[in-house]
């Protein structure tokens, strides 16, 4: 029985970036979302490396930098919208200069699910293509907010279209990372929710304790 290690060595990477990109969904600060992100992105940007994906590569080349210059911006209280705009127009020229020089890689490797019809292949070779630079695209607004939670709703759309990529190119351990991840960061969002009944609790409690707060103001301006 032959067993080809190269490609259970890519594999093995694509799972480990599977679990940094699920840990990151449990936490609920930007700091520590990103951290874990950014160590997803490396280990899936050596797997497509390996797998000769290179626009999936390039994609997290540039996910990379972007996370941990957002992530320093945030800690900062530094605003991202330059940022914002210059990683989407890097992820488009990348993402497109990709394609065109190693459009031919991509053609064979997706030929397993064109039946060998190079026309079909070339179709999807360009249309995964699109899919991720549009995913990366809406990552990069994601993760410039401080908001864990629309970091969660934007990252919903940007997993459904790596589940895609990742299933075109066939990468087994892309395909169950997104998957994971879409169902993780349901998850993630109800754990926490924040419930009207308590929000109303807590304004509550605090309208009351700046009305103490004035009788007793007034009642010491009043001695």
């Amino acid at each position: 029985m032959n067993v080809n290690w190269f490609e259970i060595i890519v594999q093995i990477i694509g799972f480990l970036g599977t679990a940094f990109l699920l840990i990151s969904t449990q936490f609920n600060t930007h700091g520590k979302i990103m951290i874990f992100k950014t160590l997803g992105s490396f280990s899936f940007c050596m797997q497509y490396l390996l797998m000769g994906a290179y626009t999936g590569m390039v994609m997290d080349i540039v996910g990379t930098i972007r996370n941990i210059v957002f992530a320093y911006n945030v800690r900062k209280g530094k605003s991202n919208k330059f940022w914002i705009y210059f990683f989407s127009t890097i992820t488009v020229v990348a993402g497109v200069t990709t394609l065109i020089l190693t459009w031919s890689t991509l053609v064979e490797r997706v030929s397993w699910i064109s039946g060998g019809n190079k026309t079909i292949a070339l179709i999807l070779a360009i249309f995964v293509s699109i899919i991720s630079i549009v995913a990366k695209l809406l990552s990069t607004v994601a993760y410039a907010f401080k908001d864990p939670y629309r970091i969660r709703m934007l990252t919903l759309p940007t997993s459904a279209g790596w589940l895609v990529y990742n299933v075109v190119v066939f990468t087994l351990a892309g395909i169950i990372n997104e998957s994971l991840t879409l169902i993780s960061i349901l998850i993630a969002m109800w754990r926490f929710r924040k419930k009207p009944e308590k929000i109303s609790n807590e304004q509550s409690e605090k309208i009351k304790i700046n009305e103490d707060k004035n009788v007793t103001e007034t009642e010491k301006t009043t001695e």
